[in-house]
């Protein structure tokens, strides 16, 4: 009995104690719920009030609440909003809400007929439309004004229950009020959203972009961000900062977020590639030596780069789009060095952490004999010492210090790596060593191999040049080794009367203008000749991929023919005065330099169908700079040819240099800016006169008529 007694008691006191807990929780709940804000503070008897905040229990027993001292009915409850409906009255006063032990002075309602019901949207950015609901908007004295958190908004329409505004600029976060004759009802709070900034403003899939502004949510599942279209991952949010990641397939465009079916858009997001590294210099060395990353698609921004070698992260010192330098820590220990842009990252080549390292080479290409000097770290003042190899080949050093080597290219030089070996370290320059440079194939000064006025040339399928000699009225047939023999018609020399233009098709026909004779000769493999085209006087040309000739037309104004296969020809639209040999794309367009148009200082591009040609590149002032579409200048183009990788050849005559553009990007670069005269070596010795055509091999060796030196030169780029 004493132990039924006993355990009796512990069942009390446990339920005791839990009541106990229960209370004290609910206790705990009940004082920690708060009054965020209410709407409408205004209105007639039986107006809904809703009074939002946190805290609060679903039951509406918990909850009591009085307008003016009237009580009034609690109609709905959830942990963040109660409703309740006004009493009869007709004295304002105060809005108060009781809950457990807790009593809220809400804020003042006034009777009156202005009052607002509700607001739509709650969130939006500048110029959003606002619909008010409610009544007493019909004024009778003035018209009434809406304000956003204090701000007036433009009213675009009013009827007596409802309103249309436009958000205000900057409207931050507050209830909206109506003004009707000096009467005011407020109603819901309104967020103003806006993106003021996106950083980085670049990258592609997988950047991490941070969105800076006001009236996100909090909750990442709140904000939905888009890129031109494709949602992202939300991150992290706040009310003024959003992280996502750039989804897969993102695009340029608008980046935008949307709440509430509110969608803000904020600045365009631009996709870049990959950073691509073209030459990290030195690929070793000590402490404290500068390094240069040469490349593309750096941030200009310096703290959306980063370097890593071997891992480990090495602060930037300077940073350009093209350029990263920094100074190498040491105790990186050996490895690749990688550069991240904008969460886009890069491998590049592997760097040793050691004192032997190469800085520079100057020049980095040249022909056999050429003085090169290399400038670095950790060799030795014995010139025996240092073993410096040309893609193989060892070559003896002239003079050597601590940070500079001198040496000429071996004979038998050819592209590649230069690496210098001290002791048991071994260090690469930064780039190649490039074969570069210009040698004679034929002719030259004094010599008698061409005539003093070459007019075109052309090139073969297997590498042989045509060149049309009109003082000598033949056409000349160069080898790849440099022999030359006179193009031969049923077994002897062919002559014409002033042979101009040449073409090669893909079956290896050959088409020779004679300008004299009015005519355009076919010439087959075999050596037969017919006339293909005649009735106007031809120049310089052309062939396309259809065997379309277009051929210039000697005299002023007189354009451009293109000739079909049967001999036929009809005026090209656009040309004028063509002096140069023009060149047609595969999607039939035609680049030319016009003396009538652009002086010969640009290359202008006419489409088929187009009534008139357009500055493609260049401009009809004269000049030498490297540039983008019309910013560059020439100065006398001669003839245009196709190089490799969808490049135009370009003869810039009286800047005495070889010009390349890229046909997808319209920039122009500079091959080789020579010095008058007659030299062949390096890019930087080599000396030619006016170009007057250009043609290029499958390999991309560029040949050079040289005019006034009666030479056919060669520029090796590789």
């Amino acid at each position: 009995m004493k132990n039924i007694i006993k355990l009796t008691m512990i069942c009390i006191a446990m339920a005791i104690a839990f009541i106990s807990c229960s209370k004290k929780e609910e206790l705990i709940d009940k004082e920690i719920a708060k009054v965020n804000s209410y709407y409408p503070n205004s209105g007639k008897a039986g107006t809904l009030v809703t009074i939002e905040g946190e805290g609060f229990s679903s039951s509406i027993t918990e909850f009591t609440a009085t307008v003016a001292g009237n009580s009034a009915e609690v109609i709905s409850a959830t942990p963040t909003a109660v409703v309740l409906r006004v009493p009869k009255g007709d004295k304002s006063g105060t809005v108060v809400l009781k809950y457990g032990n807790n009593s809220f002075d809400v804020g003042t309602y006034t009777y009156q007929d202005l009052s607002i019901a509700k607001v739509f949207p709650t969130n939006g950015t500048l110029g959003t439309q606002l619909r008010i609901d409610g009544e007493g908007f019909g004024s009778t004295e003035t018209p009434a004004e809406v304000y956003v958190n204090g701000k007036k908004a433009l009213v675009v329409s009013v009827t007596d229950k409802v309103i249309i505004a436009e958000v205000p600029e900057d409207a931050g976060y507050g209830a909206v009020e109506v003004r009707v004759d000096g009467k005011k009802s407020q109603g819901q709070n309104f967020t103003y959203q806006v993106i003021r900034s996106i950083k980085p403003a670049t990258g592609g899939a997988g950047t991490k972009v941070t969105l800076t502004g006001e009236g996100f949510e909090k909750l990442n599942s709140g904000n939905v961000v888009d890129f031109n279209g494709k949602i992202a991952t939300v991150l992290e949010s706040s009310p003024e900062k959003i992280v996502v990641v750039a989804p897969a397939g993102v695009g340029t465009g608008l980046l935008s977020v949307n709440i509430n079916e509110q969608k803000i858009s904020g600045p365009v997001f631009t996709v870049v590639g990959k950073p691509v590294i073209e030459a990290v210099s030195p690929l070793s060395g000590p402490k404290g030596a500068e390094m240069t990353i040469n490349g593309l698609l750096f941030s200009k921004i310096l703290d959306e780069n980063q370097v890593f070698i071997n891992g480990k992260q090495v602060a930037i010192s300077s940073i350009s789009e093209n350029q990263i330098k920094l100074i190498i820590p040491g105790g990186t220990g050996s490895g690749k060095v990688k550069v991240v842009v904008n969460d886009q990252s890069v491998e590049g080549p592997q760097f040793k952490d050691q004192t032997l390292g190469i800085r520079s080479m100057s020049p980095d290409n040249g022909l056999a004999g050429t003085s090169v000097t290399i400038l670095g770290t950790g060799f030795s003042t014995n010139l025996a010492e240092n073993l410096v190899y040309f893609n193989g080949v060892l070559t003896r050093v002239s003079s050597a210090s601590e940070n500079q080597l001198v040496l000429e290219a071996p004979q038998g030089v050819t592209t590649g790596q230069v690496k210098v070996v001290v002791g048991n370290q071994d260090a690469l320059a930064p780039r190649p060593f490039r074969r570069a440079g210009i040698t004679t194939l034929a002719g030259g000064p004094g010599m008698t191999t061409f005539g003093s006025n070459m007019a075109g040339m052309a090139i073969d399928q297997q590498g042989y040049i045509y060149v049309t000699d009109p003082e000598n009225k033949q056409v000349k047939k160069v080898s790849p080794t440099g022999s030359v023999s006179i193009l031969q018609v049923d077994g002897a020399n062919a002559i014409f009367d002033y042979p101009s233009g040449i073409a090669i098709d893909q079956q290896n026909n050959i088409y020779v203008s004679d300008q004299r004779a009015n005519q355009i000769f076919k010439i087959t493999p075999t050596g037969k000749r017919t006339v293909h085209a005649r009735g106007f006087s031809p120049t310089a040309m052309c062939i396309d991929l259809s065997g379309n000739l277009y051929v210039s037309v000697a005299g002023f104004g007189l354009g451009v023919n293109k000739v079909n296969n049967t001999g036929s020809y009809t005026r090209v639209t656009g040309p004028s005065w063509v002096l140069g040999k023009p060149f047609v794309d595969n999607q039939g367009y035609l680049y030319y330099s016009d003396q009538n148009t652009s002086s010969n200082n640009g290359i202008e591009i006419v489409k088929p169908g187009d009534n008139r040609g357009i500055i493609f590149v260049g401009n009809s002032d004269a000049g030498y700079v490297d540039g983008i579409g019309t910013a560059a200048r020439f100065n006398g183009i001669g003839g245009i040819s196709p190089g490799l990788n969808n490049r135009l050849i370009v003869a810039d005559n009286n800047n005495y240099a070889i010009r390349e553009v890229n046909m997808t990007t319209k920039e122009v670069t500079t091959l080789i800016k020579a010095n008058y005269g007659y030299a062949d070596g390096t890019l930087a010795t080599a000396k030619f006169t006016s170009v007057k055509d250009v043609v290029v091999d499958k390999e991309g060796n560029i040949y050079l008529m040289d005019v006034a030196n009666k030479a056919i030169r060669k520029l090796f780029l590789k």
